[in-house]
């Protein structure tokens, strides 16, 4: 019997130490079993219904400071800050901060300036009764008196006279309560506007005929996104300026727009330590008196400009040209007049309305991903899709022809007018026909099953400005009745959205800052202007999540060139300077197919061994590098010094696929288009490009070959250079473990398992 029994345990022995992956069975749960776990530990700490009253729900106002010391108790302004590590380098506090949301509303994070006797920066009388808040932030320039203010005492000073107003660069006192906010009488609460006006007893405004009005942002920002949306000053010879500056006289260093009242000419640039480099756009067809996005990008080595997500200009400050502003900046917004020139009085009060700031910052150090590990260069988020790591997982579909009805998709909470349809603007099949025609308007996708924000890597669809392009949207995770995340869409095709054109968007969810933190579900998410005016039709397709770009068997692929050579590819029908056997640019050693890139010329190569079906590969693979002309990408620049040169043209390409005869072209994919607006140049790129991207995805489709040209006539774009051209299958879809066969070792488990052993051993010696 005891035997027996050691011989049992003994089993029980070796039976443990075989099984490596003893785990709880229950591994992987379901989507729903997740959800209701996911539930049950997470309290939903705000659920507010957006009103038409309040356009858009905003993050909570910021009150940690990003330039304390990370390891101070106190995160207030006014908190005492500790010692510093000797070895602590202080610029380490500047390169990431804290993204800022303002709703613009009575309490917010703007505070007024007053003009003084010791800080008197412009030409008018910065009054803060000339500021308000309600829907909107206005400053207003008016001709009346100064409502009493008289003359202010010279001994005042500002709370951050430091970091400069205005063009002098000097600060300007903030009449703020106890709690550092701006101070603002009752009468004062209705919409955030900044007034000009002129005053009949100058010795009450220091002398000036002219009040206006200045709002600083109370914290300190630094490298990032800064945008803006607003309606500048309609009378002529006002300046509203949108700017983040830093330092003081002889130090004087910020990032601006400026707008002159009743003009079409935008004024944007920067100052290093005193020096101005500034540019001048023309902006026709569009009024700066009616609500503008403004934004810039500021990082250490690069400044770009944009006006309704369009780029004006772009200064790399690293080999030309002063010097980028070191941060921390300040943000401010100001409405004062044009110094050199009168405002008649008819024309005053006026008023410039801001919507909408937000600020976000570039990524911190720690939980970034370095220029080295990305192939593109720090460039949009559509980049990295295509240089990380590939994925076995297959995208899940949300609209593809139809909405994904049987997965719980419906679009019946959106806002305005919504037609599936093939008649314009067709891809492959139907897609999505939207109205934004007002703010209130608003594409959404919802599902009756919340799921894990943290499922999906990217949200990807497809985008048609129709006929009128230049669309400023916002992309908005939803739950339940809150939105908890936003993008601007903008920033994600460069360039902005031409009309007419199909642009790839791809969105990274790490994008979307979640308010609150704690909130880890979504059900949806919905497309919105970013302000009232009428954008017209818009068409979105193939609408889906995705964790990358699906992995391509490297066997059995279909070569049509590739090692320098070509394979099943027949070049009879190319036209005119294409070289298939160029050694300008080698690819590990092996020549390639040289493109010149101008609209005579036509890489042509038709299957020798007849067409393939899409039921027998999956998609193409391109290795391709583009060398650009100058000529074409600074053209009408080349005169300029290269701190001058504001504007990259993107390259105008295509890539089109032939039917199966190998006479006719399917419709074409931008390769521009298709990576976010910019293709980049100078570096070897490879695509694994599907067929839905290639617009041969439906039953029965079947391809004779392939062409690559530009429709754009009159000038050479540069050369493209290719070292492969493949059709390949993907790799086998991922398969998570069968739950029923797989085990994994849980903490609890463990203790459970050395009980069991001790136990054993204690039966085996003892008897």
């Amino acid at each position: 019997m005891i035997k027996n029994l050691k011989l049992i345990l003994l089993l029980i022995l070796v039976i443990l130490f075989l099984s490596n992956d003893f785990v709880n069975c229950k591994t992987t749960p379901t989507l729903d079993e997740s959800i209701e776990e996911t539930t049950k530990s997470e309290e939903i700490v705000t659920e507010t219904k957006p009103t038409k009253s309040s356009p858009i729900t905003k993050k909570p106002k910021t009150t940690v400071n990003p330039l304390l010391s990370v390891d101070s108790d106190d995160t207030s302004a006014t908190s005492s800050k500790k010692p510093v590590d000797p070895k602590f380098d202080p610029k380490s506090l500047f390169l990431c901060g804290t993204d800022i949301e303002e709703d613009l509303s009575v309490g917010s994070n703007f505070i007024a300036a007053k003009s003084t006797a010791k800080d008197d920066p412009y030409q008018c009388f910065l009054n803060p009764k000339n500021v308000k808040f309600g829907k909107a932030m206005t400053l207003k320039l008016e001709n009346k008196l100064c409502s009493g203010a008289g003359i202010i005492s010279g001994d005042s000073s500002s709370g951050d006279s430091s970091s400069g107003s205005g063009d002098s660069g000097s600060g300007s006192e903030v009449e703020s309560d106890d709690s550092g906010k701006s101070v603002v009488d009752d009468d004062t609460l209705v919409s955030g506007k900044s007034v000009i006006s002129s005053i009949p007893t100058p010795i009450n405004c220091l002398d000036h005929k002219i009040s206006c009005a200045e709002v600083e942002h109370s914290d300190k920002m630094t490298y990032g996104v800064y945008s803006v949306v607003m309606a500048a000053a309609a009378a002529s010879n006002t300046v509203t300026k949108i700017y983040a500056s830093t330092g003081g006289k002889g130090q004087y260093s910020d990032i601006y727009f400026k707008v002159e009242g009743n003009t079409t000419v935008l004024k944007y640039g920067y100052t290093s330590y005193g020096k101005v480099t500034e540019f001048k756009n023309t902006i026709s067809g569009s009024s700066f008196s009616i609500a503008n996005n403004y934004t810039f990008y500021y990082s250490q080595d690069t400044l770009i400009w944009y006006f309704n997500t369009r780029q004006q200009g772009e200064i790399n400050t690293k080999y030309a040209g002063p010097k980028s502003p070191p941060p921390p900046l300040r943000f401010r917004i100001s409405l004062t007049n044009n110094e050199n020139k009168q405002i008649k009085d008819a024309s005053l009060p006026t008023v410039a309305t801001v919507k909408t700031f937000t600020y976000t910052s570039v990524k911190c150090p720690n939980d970034s991903e370095s220029e080295e590990e990305n192939n593109w260069g720090p460039q949009k988020a559509s980049y990295k899709y295509f240089s990380s790591n590939c994925t076995t997982y297959r995208p899940y579909w949300i609209f593809n022809d139809t909405l994904n009805e049987e997965l719980g998709w419906t679009t019946e909470l959106s806002n305005g007018t919504l037609r599936v349809q093939n008649t314009y603007f067709q891809r492959i099949g139907d897609n999505i026909a939207f109205g934004f025609n007002e703010y209130a308007k608003n594409l959404r996708f919802s599902n009756r099953i919340a799921f894990p924000i943290k499922r999906h890597k990217y949200l990807m669809f497809w985008m048609n400005g129709g006929y009128k392009g230049s669309q400023s949207l916002a992309i908005y995770l939803t739950y339940k009745k809150s939105k908890i995340g936003s993008v601007n869409l903008g920033d994600f095709i460069i360039g902005g959205i031409q009309k007419e054109h199909w642009y790839k968007v791809i969105i990274p969810m790490k994008s979307f800052q979640i308010t609150p933190p704690t909130i880890t579900l979504m059900d949806g998410f919905m497309i919105q202007p970013t302000y009232d005016g009428y954008m017209d039709m818009a068409y979105f397709d193939d609408v889906m999540f995705s964790n990358g770009s699906i992995c391509m068997e490297p066997l059995g692929q279909m070569d049509v060139f590739k090692n320098g050579k070509l394979e099943n590819g027949d070049p009879t029908q190319s036209v005119a300077n294409v070289n298939f056997d160029s050694v300008a640019m080698k690819y590990k050693g092996k020549a390639t197919i040289e493109y010149q890139i101008e609209n005579v010329n036509r890489l042509q190569l038709n299957f020798m061994n007849g067409s393939i079906g899409i039921d027998e590969y999956d998609g193409m693979i391109f290795n391709m590098f583009y060398y650009p002309d100058n000529a074409y990408i600074y053209q009408g620049q080349e005169d300029l010094e290269a701190s001058q040169q504001t504007y990259q043209r993107p390259l105008d390409c295509k890539i089109c696929l032939l039917n199966e005869a190998g006479t006719g072209e399917f419709p074409c994919l931008s390769l521009s288009e298709y990576v976010g607006g910019i293709f980049p140049s100078n570096k070897w790129i490879q695509l694994s490009i599907p067929w839905n991207d290639l617009a041969v995805d439906f039953y029965g489709a079947h391809i004779g070959g392939v062409i690559v040209k530009t429709d754009l006539g009159g000038i050479h774009q540069g050369t493209l250079y290719i070292s492969q051209i493949s059709a390949a299958k993907y790799k086998p879809p991922h398969v998570d473990d069968d739950s029923s066969n797989s085990f994994k070792l849980l903490p609890t488990t463990t203790l459970n398992l050395i009980s069991i052993l001790l136990i054993s051993f204690y039966f085996l010696f003892t008897f």
